[in-house]
């Protein structure tokens, strides 16, 4: 099972790699499609908006490299959302299972003991037995 550390480390690795592709887009939209968005700022809130999946608020890119950074940038935002809501469900679910391990690890060691009790008590049996040979 995944440590809660484990976990933060990956948020925050897919929160830096969102904001360098936030911020990347952003001067390769402003650079590339300077008729399409208006500056660094306008590609900022384009690029924010293809992460988010709202879609091209200034329009379509007009070149093909504008076209390559849009669809990373759209990719990245689908990738990240599949991300978040994994970790949600994940959280949700270990919350849930955590006490149900505990409920079985408490009955295993409860059976484990009982059999090893069982087993001295057959061995005292067999030990009081006269051999049948």
């Amino acid at each position: 099972m995944r440590t809660p550390h484990t976990g933060r480390t990956i948020g925050l690795v897919a929160l830096v790699f969102a904001l360098i592709c936030l911020v990347g887009g952003a001067g390769a939209a402003a650079a590339v499609e300077s008729d399409t968005v208006p500056s660094f700022w306008g590609g900022l809130w384009w690029a924010l908006c293809l992460m988010t999946n709202l879609g091209f608020v200034y329009g379509r890119p007009h070149s093909a490299t504008g076209a390559v950074v849009s669809v990373v940038l759209m990719m990245t935002g689908f990738l990240l959302l599949s991300l978040l809501s994994a970790t949600l469900a994940a959280m949700f679910i270990r919350a849930e299972a955590e006490p149900a391990e505990r409920l079985s690890t408490d009955l295993e060691r409860e059976i484990l003991g009982r059999l090893d009790e069982i087993s001295r008590r057959v061995e005292g049996l067999e030990q009081r037995l006269p051999d049948r040979e």
